[in-house]
């Protein structure tokens, strides 16, 4: 709500900022559902659901509905209040949907993945969760001051910055790299959800 309490506000612009306190809010989710709990109790846990796996999945579900539905709210809410500057046309709510559900399911796999039982230091923990929310989200400003020829050692954190780049830059011309922008962060998001019900089931 804070972010609507200047009016109006450009539609695209103000998606963009709230789908980037989202990533940082399902961020925050998801280590708080990793910490919830201790380690005997999470054992515990699994045991009653059936298997480690089954569990795992749980959680991460959990995180998710979250993230889903605080992306509804990001949605509805500024509609509703008249916050905007015109009508929020059907393609911009779509666009603006699948970015905000993109970088909450983003924001919440960084999290369990850096988390218990992945990462059991809860100091090393938080300071390696900050420094990639930070940094995928700078990528872009970074690389301009130190040089594109840098841009793979990003390729590793979560695709975030150019998801934001097409929400404040709506009329980009439509082209493959333009699609692989939307469909990046599903192959990421995929991959890294499969590797962290790998390394978790080890762990725990």
């Amino acid at each position: 709500m804070l972010l609507y309490t200047a009016r109006p506000n450009p539609v695209m612009g103000s998606y963009a900022a709230s789908s980037v306190l989202l990533y940082f809010v399902s961020a925050w989710i998801g280590t708080g559902f990793c910490g919830a709990i201790g380690e005997a109790q999470e054992h515990i846990a699994a045991v009653h659901t059936g298997s480690v796996r089954k569990y795992l999945i749980g959680k991460t579900m959990a995180v998710f509905a979250c993230g889903l539905l605080l992306s509804l709210a990001a949605l509805i809410y500024p509609v509703a209040a008249g916050s905007f500057d015109e009508r929020v046309r059907a393609g911009e709510w779509l666009t603006a949907l699948l970015a905000h559900v993109e970088l909450a399911v983003l924001g919440g796999l960084a999290a369990l993945i850096l988390s218990q039982p992945v990462i059991r230091k809860g100091s090393l923990s938080a300071a390696m969760l900050l420094l990639v929310l930070i940094l995928s989200i700078a990528r872009d400003g970074i690389l301009k001051e130190i040089g594109g020829g840098f841009a793979p050692l990003f390729i590793p954190l979560p695709p975030v910055a150019p998801v934001v780049d097409r929400l404040i830059n709506p009329d980009a011309d439509l082209s493959m790299q333009n699609a692989a922008v939307w469909i990046w962060p599903l192959v990421y998001g995929g991959v890294l959800y499969v590797l962290y019900l790998r390394l978790a089931e080890k762990k725990m």
